[in-house]
């Protein structure tokens, strides 16, 4: 009788390898765009949650809260990929840092984030007579891209997607 070898030959293992690389050749491509839509939904969601923070302390502590593009942590800045800054004022001049309420931590540096300041009253209302809208996009893209819609009445909601994050 014919003992079997354990193990596997080299053709095998050759053959095995071949197969392997070509589901990672095809898989990788689309596991990196299933991570940049993660990661938008992620990071729309964590503009949300600060702009709803901020309105909710504008009503708390009765005094105008701002929403701005984080600069060092205590004033704003020009770019929202550095994080944000939200901060109350007792001031009619809502460029003046009273009190550093919250400092969201900057965005992945290969995201585009499109958006502009808001100030919250004490009623909850915004400052702004027009709608602001916060648009994420992963990797600068179009394709993906997240947004907020604030509404001058303080609504904040969830818009379209798949829009451009400017030039």
């Amino acid at each position: 009788m014919r003992k079997m070898p354990n193990g596997f030959t080299l053709v095998e293992l050759m053959v095995t390898i071949a197969v392997a690389a070509i589901l990672l050749t095809v898989g990788v491509p689309s596991l990196k765009s299933l991570y940049d839509a993660y990661r938008g939904n992620s990071e729309i969601s964590r503009i949300q949650q600060a702009l709803s923070f901020a309105r909710n302390q504008a009503i708390s502590y009765g005094a105008p809260v701002a929403v701005c593009p984080n600069n060092n942590g205590t004033s704003c800045g020009s770019d929202w990929q550095s994080g944000l800054l939200i901060y109350a004022t007792t001031t009619a001049d809502t460029a003046t840092v009273s009190k550093v309420l919250k400092v969201v931590e900057g965005f992945n540096s290969s995201d585009r984030i499109a958006g502009g300041k808001i100030v919250f009253r004490p009623d909850g209302l915004t400052s702004n007579t027009a709608q602001v809208s916060f648009i994420y996009c992963p990797n600068g893209e179009r394709s993906g891209s997240r947004s907020i819609n604030v509404s001058s009445s303080g609504m904040i909601r969830y818009g379209d997607d798949d829009q451009t994050c400017g030039s």
